[in-house]
């Protein structure tokens, strides 16, 4: 095994980076069967075409995993195939934080950290997912790497027994239309309207008209259902707080 690690390193200094196409993180490459599982580190594949099990390898200082034949390399132009990881997505509405979790990215380039969620068990978080969570056994693919697992370390704390919209809003610690639940029958329909009143956060529930309901990214009430509604979404939470769908 090591012998076979050292040949791709050697292999690694005749490629041309700028020449590389740089492959998806935690997906098998078919021509040497490794998979890039951070953007330095690499497992080889197991029999069902998905990153093994067994020992983690690290690149060389300075080279980062591409996923291509030469697996690790170096140059200012190259890019790790998991650099996606705690990137918003083009539609600038959800970015993973890791392999299971997520922050609302509320149209701005950079996700928000003040709204996370988690994806249900046995679902992985894709931020090119329209759904965002998709199950692993199905062959979607986390954004973030597996040696990673979990980067962003977010601690949640107990749900509350009821929903308070004042203490979301002071959470949220600004003015402004945000979602108030994942179920699709109830909270998915409502949203939370944050406003300051004799120079106070205050916060009240309002429910979208007709059978809409509230996209996070717009702050408007829609037609479609919201990512943060379907099945592989397990809870929103803000600044840690799970929020109830009570």
């Amino acid at each position: 095994m090591l012998r076979l690690v050292l040949a791709l390193f050697a292999i690694a200094e005749f490629l041309s980076p700028a020449s590389a196409q740089i492959s998806q993180c935690n997906a098998c490459n078919i021509n040497n069967n490794i998979a890039c599982v951070s953007n330095t580190e690499f497992r080889f594949c197991g029999a069902n075409n998905l990153p093994g099990t067994g020992p983690t390898f690290t690149c060389p200082t300075g080279s980062l995993c591409t996923g291509n034949t030469a697996v690790c390399e170096a140059g200012a132009s190259v890019v790790g195939a998991c650099a996606a990881c705690q990137q918003c997505n083009s539609q600038k509405f959800v970015a993973c934080l890791g392999v299971r979790t997520y922050a609302l990215c509320l149209g701005a380039s950079t996700p928000d950290l003040t709204i996370t969620g988690s994806c249900a068990p046995n679902y992985v978080c894709n931020r090119d997912n329209p759904n965002i969570c998709g199950l692993a056994s199905q062959g979607s693919q986390a954004t973030c790497g597996l040696a990673d697992d979990e980067l962003y370390s977010s601690t949640t704390e107990s749900t509350p027994e009821n929903f308070n919209a004042t203490l979301y809003c002071q959470r949220m610690q600004r003015a402004g239309r945000f979602p108030r639940g994942t179920n699709i029958n109830t909270t998915c329909r409502q949203f939370v309207l944050c406003f300051y009143r004799s120079n106070e956060l205050r916060g009240s529930v309002y429910d979208c008209p007709g059978q809409t309901y509230f996209n996070a990214t717009s702050a408007l009430c829609v037609t479609g259902i919201p990512a943060t509604c379907t099945v592989g979404i397990q809870y929103l939470a803000i600044q840690g707080l799970i929020l109830p769908e009570n």
